[in-house]
């Protein structure tokens, strides 16, 4: 795709998702954080470390023991943006690769919360971090990441999650919206991991998995296929035989459900997108049901 072609995608996607969101994306949001000064919840016992001007003292004389009052934190809310810019984003089976449709998530979750005049931000990363630019408001700070995201060279090819949760978890002080467009192919035991977890926790991380056909089942025809790892360099003939095929489809169906169980065990909402199908509608139609249902 021509940079001509993308800026006028771009541009459609700014327009199509103004109307839709504006109304909806983040206007009753409510925080996972909690704090001192907002709407209150609930009660919990008085522990060492809590803050003592939360102490409820009708609440405590009733139940003679210390108890302080739990408030949902009200905060002005960030989008960031996380890139997997590895070279298997680079990959494409028919005309789109998963690196471009990539680029028109990110500029479709950009420009929403930009209608919605929150802060967005940029984490692109591989196996360390490519390029970020902190949350800041506004259109010309979307196009900016747009911009960052098609143009980048990334210095390394491969995929680890760990340095990007790491630099989440540092540098992310209030309650975000993450949205991590990645593939989710990666030598590390992701989920396993306590960053991971703490996003989870504190933020509202929300996996975006982009997935070539060819990543589910490999093409019909005859003789064999030359396939090469774009991360690690390492090469192999493969048969394309019914047998092969079939082998190939299992471990691809095996993959795919391990990475679900991880999700649902986490519980994280999670879309999953093919290059050269329609999303738009999906996307934002995803997180329009999603906040209703919060």
């Amino acid at each position: 795709m021509t940079p001509e072609q993308l800026i006028e995608e771009l541009r459609y996607i700014q327009i199509y998702t103004q109307n839709p969101v504006r109304d909806h994306w983040a206007g009753d949001y409510r925080s996972p954080l909690r704090g001192r000064g907002f709407e209150f919840d609930q009660h919990k016992i008085y522990q060492h470390g809590d803050d003592y001007r939360q102490i409820d003292w009708n609440v405590t004389a009733r139940m003679r023991h210390p108890y302080v009052k739990r408030a949902f934190e009200e905060k002005e809310l960030g989008a960031m943006i996380v890139a997997d810019l590895s070279r298997s984003m680079d990959f494409a089976s028919a005309e789109q690769s998963k690196r471009e449709l990539l680029v028109k998530v990110a500029a479709t979750l950009a420009f929403a919360a930009a209608s919605d005049n929150m802060k967005v931000g940029l984490l692109g990363f591989t196996d360390g971090i490519e390029v970020e630019l902190p949350l800041k408001k506004g259109l010309k700070q979307v196009w900016k990441i747009l911009d960052s995201l098609w143009h980048i060279q990334p210095v390394s090819r491969a995929t680890r999650f760990a340095r990007a949760l790491e630099y989440l978890a540092t540098h992310l002080k209030r309650s975000t919206l993450i949205f991590c467009i990645s593939d989710f192919i990666t030598p590390e035991d992701l989920f396993a991991s306590d960053k991971l977890k703490h996003l989870a926790r504190r933020h509202d991380f929300i996996p975006i998995i982009i997935r070539d056909g060819w990543e589910e089942a490999l093409p019909q025809g005859k003789g064999y296929m030359r396939l090469r790892d774009a991360e690690w360099g390492g090469e192999m003939l493969l048969a394309l035989s019914g047998r092969q095929r079939r082998r190939y489809e299992t471990l691809m169906r095996e993959r795919k459900d391990t990475l679900q169980r991880w999700l649902y065990r986490l519980q994280l909402d999670h879309l999953s997108l093919r290059p050269g199908e329609p999303f738009l509608d999906l996307l934002i139609g995803f997180f329009l049901t999603r906040k209703g249902n919060r």
